[in-house]
């Protein structure tokens, strides 16, 4: 089980592959009628399979067995980001979020960010690909742009957190956070938040918080 592929065509006993993974799976990985492939949904769902068809524009798969909350975290952790300038950095973060596991991303304007975009189907598409490169059968959603306002107006994380840069007693997350609980962590742009923005956070229940002395990268 070193090979995940990712499908949502899923019904009764039976998977269709895109033509993409079709191709990966039958011109790249040379499968054939009878071989196992294992495949995610995203939603928690990982499936034993054989190949049925190899016609790529129609690749059936039978499911042979079905794991459902295949490794299903014992948490929920959403950050939510104002997105770096360059989008390949965007990518890079999504790409690792997925592979330790975040369930939710969201994407924050806020007052000194960079970007009041995103590229929504590339980042999910490299979501996808982290996905079945970690071996992980859940995508985390998600959310496309959002005003900082509106998005801690409507946060209903049970434990809410804002990382700040500018006040040396501002606790580490790890000494604050309860373990299996569900967080939201705020991280903001290059420039950073607004003293403004701070106080707006902490009304709608958000906390400041540090993730060590270092002054890291957006996306790290």
């Amino acid at each position: 089980m070193n090979q995940f592929f990712y499908s949502d065509k899923i019904s009764n006993d039976n998977i269709i592959l895109s033509d993409e993974e079709a191709y990966h799976a039958l011109k790249v990985l040379r499968k054939n009628q009878g071989d196992k492939i294992f495949v995610v949904d995203g939603k928690g769902g990982l499936y034993e399979t054989a190949l049925e068809s190899d016609n790529i524009n129609k690749c059936r798969l039978k499911i042979l067995d079905e794991h459902k909350e295949f490794e299903k975290p014992n948490h929920y952790i959403h950050i939510a980001i104002s997105p770096p300038k360059n989008h390949g950095r965007i990518e890079w973060f999504v790409e690792k979020s997925v592979e330790i596991g975040i369930q939710e991303i969201s994407f924050i304007h806020s007052h000194c960010s960079e970007r009041n975009n995103i590229k929504l189907n590339r980042i999910k598409n490299r979501a996808i690909s982290s996905m079945k490169q970690s071996l992980r059968a859940y995508l985390p959603k998600i959310n496309d742009m959002i005003n900082f306002q509106d998005f801690i107006n409507n946060c209903n994380n049970l434990e809410k957190y804002v990382g700040y840069l500018k006040d040396d007693n501002v606790k580490l997350l790890s000494n604050v956070s309860k373990s299996g609980n569900n967080y939201c962590v705020l991280i903001g742009p290059e420039g950073d938040f607004t003293l403004e923005e701070i106080d707006d956070a902490l009304d709608s229940g958000f906390q400041c918080i540090s993730l060590g002395k270092s002054r890291l990268r957006t996306e790290t």
